[in-house]
């Protein structure tokens, strides 16, 4: 309790938490607390630095979980790791375009709409895109006078 308050991690707790989810999803695989302890370690592994896992995690989770109401997150954050954590871009554009393809009315859509369009442009480009936008939205309300 005292670790906890201090922030510090009890990396030995957390270790059991993440085998004793394991052995619930292996012993309940079907249960719905399953793809939840699954949502949770791939949280926890993402946060421990190891997106590889955590992707895994997620996949499983999209793959065996068709009715999870989490199971758009799971697909989403497949890309947002892909593009912010291992930078493969490639990866990160497939995964945010199958989002789009199978939920295009969720509520994250226009946001990975967006960030496709984005996705691997330096900031140089981003703040010249939008410089370049503005200057048209001003010329155009000049011209409408």
């Amino acid at each position: 309790m005292a670790v906890a308050k201090k922030g510090k991690i009890d990396s030995v707790g957390l270790k059991e938490l993440l085998v004793d989810y394991d052995a619930y999803v292996a012993a309940y695989p079907n249960d719905t607390f399953s793809a939840n302890y699954l949502f949770k370690e791939a949280d926890f592994y993402r946060y421990m630095h190891q997106p590889e896992r955590s992707i895994r995690i997620y996949s499983t989770i999209y793959d065996k979980y068709p009715n999870y109401f989490k199971r758009p997150y799971s697909l989403f954050l497949q890309g947002f790791i892909y593009e912010n954590e291992i930078r493969n871009l490639d990866s990160a554009h497939a995964k945010y375009n199958l989002f789009l393809s199978i939920y295009p009315t969720h509520t994250l859509a226009k946001d990975v709409a967006i960030t496709l369009a984005n996705l691997g442009k330096t900031p140089e480009q981003l703040i010249k895109e939008f410089e370049t936008r503005q200057q048209a939205d001003s010329l155009a309300k000049a011209s409408s006078k």
